[in-house]
């Protein structure tokens, strides 16, 4: 039976064979070190022309050559046709680019790594996994301030992100084919990593694709200087590419940045560079301190109040030592004892909603 190849190129094949003939694509590729190979097999049935068309991911992988193989069957026929395509050398473009997850399994380990990993750290690792499964692509998106597109792949992407049970200096690798990888421990030099800064060092490991070369960076890749960007506040103020990364640490959180700056996104070949989106956190925290700013008056106010009454009280005391005070001015003494007490009981609770308020500052992780 006939099958004609109309286009074969790494990403895309089309056959021309008999109407209604079942076809399966297998793809060939060298993957080189790191690189994720494309899906095995595919089956298709040819459309009333006779048309296949496959279009499958092409993650990244090492330039050379591939090849197509396409099978198809009707009734008691089968034929069967290669197709050689080319592979150009490629580097991963920051407008848009693919990336798995996996759990490495503690008892198969993974490829060139040999730190211990252990099966008590499976549940960490395992929630890390969810965690950026769920908000990778968000997160990356208010990382970059919408230019750039990260997509997840159950399968071949151009970049996987190994999550290991284990402890460990979590890196980005690039082996000398070009293909690239990211290493995620569970548990970091300074101890545990949270599933949601986990998000962040995976955020800071993908910069390294682009980030940090040139005078200004060192040799492993982050900036000599930490330079703040003056549209990014709190945590996020100096970017995600320094080393050591500046963490905020609270009561019960720990934050770490997850914003690239200016520069940083330059290193990505972006010329116009938009403002970065509102942080809700940072918002949150400038209204609770335009509140503390009133309440802090309000206190100050009161305690002023506070002391001119005292003031009034002592003096009446210091002129009747003996505490026998005349009609009209011992009602004047009880009428400012009752004045003091009321508006000490108000600054009290002033205080006390003050220091709820600081208390709310000091929890917000930013």
């Amino acid at each position: 039976m006939p099958i004609a190849v109309a286009a074969s190129r790494f990403g895309t094949v089309q056959i021309q064979t008999i109407p209604g003939a079942s076809c399966s694509l297998a793809v060939h590729v060298n993957t080189g070190t790191f690189g994720d190979a494309p899906p095995k097999l595919t089956a298709a049935t040819a459309g009333v022309d006779g048309s296949v068309v496959w279009s499958y991911p092409a993650p990244l992988v090492p330039s050379g050559h591939g090849r197509h193989t396409v099978v198809c069957t009707d009734g008691g026929r089968s034929s069967e046709v290669v197709s050689d395509f080319d592979i150009a050398a490629r580097k991963l473009e920051a407008g848009g680019f693919t990336v798995r997850v996996e759990a490495v399994d503690p008892n198969r380990g993974l490829s060139s790594v040999n730190a211990r990993l252990e099966p008590s750290l499976v549940a960490a690792r395992d929630a890390m996994v969810a965690r950026i499964t769920a908000t990778l692509e968000h997160e990356w998106k208010l990382a970059t301030r919408g230019l750039v597109a990260l997509t997840l792949l159950p399968t071949s992407a151009d970049i996987a992100v190994y999550v290991l049970p284990g402890k460990g200096t979590s890196v980005h690798a690039t082996a000398a084919d070009g293909t690239q990888r990211v290493l995620m421990y569970v548990v970091g030099d300074l101890g545990p990593v949270s599933a949601e800064n986990g998000v962040a060092v995976v955020l800071h490991e993908l910069g390294h694709i682009w980030c940090c070369i040139g005078p200004e960076a060192g040799s492993d890749g982050h900036w000599l200087e930490k330079i703040p960007d003056p549209l990014l506040q709190g945590v996020d103020r100096f970017g995600l590419m320094t080393h050591p990364v500046t963490c905020l640490v609270g009561p019960g959180f720990e934050s770490c940045p997850n914003r690239f700056s200016e520069r940083e996104l330059r290193t990505m070949d972006f010329t116009e560079i938009p403002a970065p989106p509102p942080d809700p956190c940072i918002a949150q925290k400038n209204t609770l301190n335009g509140r503390l700013a009133t309440e802090r008056s309000t206190v100050d106010g009161g305690k002023t109040q506070l002391a001119l009454i005292d003031g009034r009280i002592k003096a009446i005391e210091a002129r009747y030592p003996s505490r026998v005070l005349p009609p009209d001015v011992y009602a004047t003494y009880q009428d400012l004892v009752a004045q003091y007490n009321r508006l000490a009981a108000e600054v009290d609770a002033n205080i006390a909603a003050y220091n709820a308020t600081v208390d709310q500052v000091n929890a917000l992780p930013c």
